[in-house]
């Protein structure tokens, strides 16, 4: 199926690794021309050379998302280069594992700059760039645990506000022809993450975790969580906006 990605123009934030980095390879293979960014210059720039390996016509920045100066220059570079945004994909994001009782204000500005107001200026900036072509698609990578209740208190409260900025921004933004829409991840486990990580240290409290949270029996993969920001971002995906979209082997416990 041909889902009408070849030579659009896509940014991701958050691409050195991880989801971000398995969502640019994705839209490369789609014929996508990618515009990406992360903090950590060695991990985009063996990012950017796989990438360019593929065939893809890539823009890489290494940068802070939380830096709104920054992430409006590199907007500008994106439109200079590649001649303007069809697809921004929210990714950048982090956790704070401390709770309530110690998280100073510092800490909560910090938290919701990485996961909140890092999405709402790139949305600002790009939902500018859409309406001259017509349209585009937004995707903003929430959680789980954001669009119910569990893990760190300052991830989950600024998670949460992601999937209610999707919402408003998708009634706002819907007369552009510009759709908006969030995908919740659950526990994905990559080479170098957080799980793999924590599995090491602890075998037992592995087997403990799938047995009691994943009825299918492992966690999620990068690539399958890319998979569904190929749909959310396709045109063919032209009535999905505003909605939050689980990609978590039934780990999360919503209804809804």
């Amino acid at each position: 199926m041909d889902l009408g990605l070849k030579g659009k123009v896509v940014m991701i934030t958050g691409a050195s690794k991880g989801l971000g980095r398995a969502m640019a390879q994705a839209f490369a293979a789609e014929g996508a021309r990618l515009s990406v960014c992360a903090r950590g210059a060695d991990g985009l720039a063996a990012a950017e050379k796989e990438l360019h390996a593929a065939g893809a016509e890539v823009l890489a920045q290494a940068l802070d998302a939380s830096d709104t100066a920054a992430t409006k220059r590199w907007v500008a570079a994106t439109t200079e280069r590649l001649g303007g945004v069809d697809v921004l994909i929210n990714n950048a994001g982090g956790a704070n594992p401390q709770p309530l009782s110690a998280l100073d204000e510092k800490a909560w500005q910090a938290a919701f700059d990485q996961n909140f107001f890092s999405a709402v200026a790139l949305t600002r900036f790009c939902a500018e760039e859409m309406k001259k072509r017509g349209g585009g698609a937004i995707i903003n990578i929430s959680s789980i645990y954001g669009r119910e209740a569990g893990g760190p208190v300052s991830y989950n409260t600024s998670k949460a506000a992601l999937i209610s900025l999707t919402k408003m921004a998708a009634r706002e933004l819907g007369p552009h022809k510009i759709r908006v829409n969030t995908i919740a991840p659950g526990s994905i486990i990559y080479p170098g993450g957080v799980w793999e990580t924590i599995f090491k240290q602890n075998a037992a409290f592995e087997k403990d975790f799938i047995a009691h949270e994943f009825p299918c029996g492992r966690l999620g993969r990068p690539e399958e969580v890319a998979y569904a920001a190929l749909m959310l971002a396709s045109p063919h995906a032209s009535w999905i906006t505003g909605a939050c979209l689980p990609v978590d082997g039934a780990q999360g416990r919503s209804n809804i």
